[in-house]
């Protein structure tokens, strides 16, 4: 197959964040004829240990409660088929086009490590749906964070010509088969092993998280924007950075530089005495928290991506039961992050908060252009609590949540998946948040007369809004207000992200605690 310039080339071992956005969006995948030959390799020593009498779990032996029955010689296609089936259990809404497809690219990887002795047939088989654009329709819930098996067993369904999947040009769930007949696609054969290993991941879980990380990847920078404008509303001091420049962790020091340099052209007079209200004067410690606990996820998810979590496990020539399927590491860093998400939350709206009090902001109460005529922010400010408390909640930890299952063989579970939408949620509130945030400092820029002299990030920033806002009336809804700052914020390429380099360097916070350890 020739490689353009899109194309994903899955290895095995070097898949990262960017890559499963990508594919995610579309990108076509081509397989490395590496992976492909480890998976011939591990395919083979499967096939040599089945002729031996050798026992796999879920290949010679039935799983969970049943996982001390063997399965006759002569049912194991038709028992893998009704183990797939039996285990379709997704109910509820079904999961964005995008977080399949990442699932599946994340599986597919996994696959070409060489250690789950699933069939090459396998990859190309799931490869195939990928670049025909044919996506497996599933249902977010049925899944507790130990191999998503009740929802990757739709993924599988798909392949073998069953179920519904997505495909472009429709609006609506096409039947699998014609959809694979239409793409001169036949329904897949699977070897010994290939239906317990599409279901004993955790890719979809994994993928929910990615995407969501990638996402707040692409809003911190501009968040920092947003604080920097309601500095330059504020009059707020910039000593606390160079503090932090001193004296702050890798995490900390890094916002500090961010927002120092973004910021260098923004000009304004402090305020107020000494210091500023915590909102303000913290933002390295609030950003900088946030910022390391989504580099410690990154981490964890270029683990999850190169690395297979299947039960059994293929290492050398054995076959071994694994607990790989429980991603607790990668659950605790999503739930630190949730918490460091609700932090920064905080900070944001207590500056909305502070900008509106004329006795801590020196302009007019709640940010009236008439004094006595407008109400303008004072409203506002329930909704800023409101979406604050919101992704207050969501931060709550979920992992310790667990049930028995499987007639108590199953007695752990890490609930990822509802961590990773909880993350998801939050980052959604945030956006929003820090939209009426940003709307917030445009006003209190323009009441402060500070416009004409900010010309760095800040500058940016209140520039490109005011193509689509002027300063708050109450002849407008607000609404309309915050949606449109949200849109220029958040939506297409934006020129206004500062110099993210500094905050996503190739050098990893991770590495630098541990150099000064």
């Amino acid at each position: 197959m020739m490689q353009h310039a899109t194309d994903v080339v899955l290895t095995g071992h070097d898949l990262c964040l960017a890559q499963v956005a990508a594919i995610a969006d579309g990108a076509p995948v081509i397989l490395s004829a590496e992976g492909m030959e480890r998976m011939a390799a591990s395919h083979a020593v499967l096939l040599e240990l089945l002729a031996e009498g050798g026992e796999v779990y879920g290949t010679t032996s039935m799983v969970g409660a049943f996982k001390d029955r063997d399965i006759p010689t002569d049912d194991t296609t038709a028992y893998a088929r009704r183990l797939l089936r039996s285990h379709a259990l997704g109910s509820g809404p079904a999961f964005a086009v995008r977080e399949v497809r990442a699932a599946m690219a994340i599986r597919l990887n996994g696959l070409l490590s060489g250690q789950t002795g699933a069939s090459p047939a396998l990859a190309v088989a799931l490869r195939d749906l990928l670049n025909a654009g044919i996506t497996p329709v599933v249902r977010i819930y049925g899944s507790i964070g130990c191999a998503d098996v009740g929802l990757m067993s739709h993924i599988g369904k798909a392949l073998l010509g069953d179920g519904d999947v997505m495909v472009p040009g429709y609006d609506t769930p096409q039947p699998a088969m014609a959809m694979l007949r239409r793409h001169g696609l036949s329904p897949f054969v699977p070897g010994p092993k290939d239906i317990m290993t599409v279901l004993s991941s955790n890719a979809l879980s994994v993928a929910t998280v990615a995407l969501a990380v990638m996402e707040l990847r692409q809003a911190l920078p501009v968040s920092l924007g947003v604080y920097g404008l309601s500095c330059a509303g504020f009059g707020a001091f910039r000593a606390p950075w160079q503090a932090v420049r001193a004296n702050g962790t890798p995490a900390e020091r890094r916002v500090a530089t961010f927002v120092m340099q973004a910021m260098d052209d923004d000009a304004w007079v402090s305020r107020g005495h000494i210091q500023d209200p915590l909102c303000f004067r913290c933002l390295p410690q609030t950003g900088g928290a946030l910022l390391s606990a989504l580099l410690r996820v990154d981490a964890a998810l270029r683990h999850a991506f190169n690395h297979c979590d299947d039960n059994p496990l293929l290492v050398g020539d054995e076959i071994l039961t694994s607990g790989g399927s429980l991603p607790l590491e990668l659950t605790l860093d999503v739930q630190m992050l949730l918490q460091a998400v609700a932090h920064y939350a905080r900070g944001s709206m207590g500056r909305i908060l502070t900008l509106c009090r004329d006795d801590l902001s020196g302009l007019p109460r709640n940010l009236t252009l008439h004094a006595g005529y407008d109400i303008a922010f004072g409203a506002a400010t329930k909704l800023a609590v409101d979406l604050g408390t919101r992704i207050l909640r969501e931060a709550a930890p979920a992992s310790l949540y667990q049930v028995p299952v499987a007639n108590g063989v199953e007695d752990e579970a890490s609930y990822l998946p509802m961590a990773g939408r909880a993350l998801e949620l939050q980052i959604g509130l945030l956006r929003r948040l820090v939209a009426q945030e940003a709307v917030t400092a445009f006003q209190a820029v323009h009441l402060a007369g500070n416009e004409s002299t900010l010309h760095g990030m800040a500058g940016r920033l209140h520039a490109r809004l005011a193509t689509r806002i002027a300063p708050v009336t109450d002849l407008v809804p607000l609404c309309t207000v915050f949606d449109a700052a949200r849109e220029v914020l958040f939506t297409g390429a934006t020129e206004i992200s500062g110099p993210s380099a500094l905050l996503f360097g190739a050098d990893g916070i991770l590495q630098e605690h541990h150099e000064n350890a």
